[in-house]
């Protein structure tokens, strides 16, 4: 199966340019277009000789799973601006089971997560079994989740989102600007499904 890019219905943000948005969205065609590139040549490799191949097609299997997490979280980035900013609902099951457990400071936290030094992603996951949130740093895409979680909220804060508006040191202007612009009735979405 081939994947398509997904086309996002996106305002303008705020804090966020919209040729930085445009770059990024650039960025995440890159991914779904490497992901079914490797997948064609994996394919190739395999019927040619996997003995022969072993070294290309290690590296290729790395390279996919990196190129297909990229896909998806950006999916799941820039769906989170779609339909405008929303502030979260305190009253929504969200809302009740983040101050439940962060006790006000769930924003606060994240963005000390995001604040780590260095490329990759803050992930808000939710663990259904242990009836309870993790919150984790990626520093490459493709390591360091928490398997088989669901995400809840994904803030990407490699370098490309911010420094076209912010240069080097702007992350932290970047990540107050991606909190101003979320839209928190998709991501009650989100913990609905992943609670239900």
């Amino acid at each position: 199966m081939e994947y398509t890019a997904k086309k996002f219905t996106l305002p303008s943000l705020d804090g966020i340019s919209d040729e930085s948005v445009k770059q990024h969205i650039g960025l995440y065609e890159g991914y779904v277009k490497n992901f079914n590139a490797i997948s064609a040549k994996l394919v190739e490799y395999a019927k040619e000789s996997t003995e022969k191949n072993a070294i290309a097609l290690g590296e290729l299997v790395r390279r996919k799973s990196f190129e297909f997490d990229g896909m998806r979280l950006h999916e799941l980035y820039f769906t989170q601006f779609e339909g405008g900013s929303k502030a979260l609902d305190e009253q929504s099951g969200l809302g009740k089971a983040l101050s439940a457990e962060y006790h006000g400071y769930f924003v606060e936290y994240l963005k000390a997560i995001a604040g780590i030094r260095g490329p990759g992603w803050a992930i808000l996951y939710y663990d259904p079994a242990g009836k309870q949130f993790q919150m984790g740093f990626a520093g490459e895409q493709h390591q360091g989740h928490f398997v088989t979680l669901p995400v809840i909220l994904a803030l990407d804060v490699w370098e490309h989102t911010y420094i076209l508006d912010y240069g080097a040191a702007g992350k932290g202007k970047y990540v107050d600007a991606f909190f101003k612009n979320l839209n928190w009735g998709v991501i009650e979405q989100r913990f609905e499904k992943a609670t239900t």
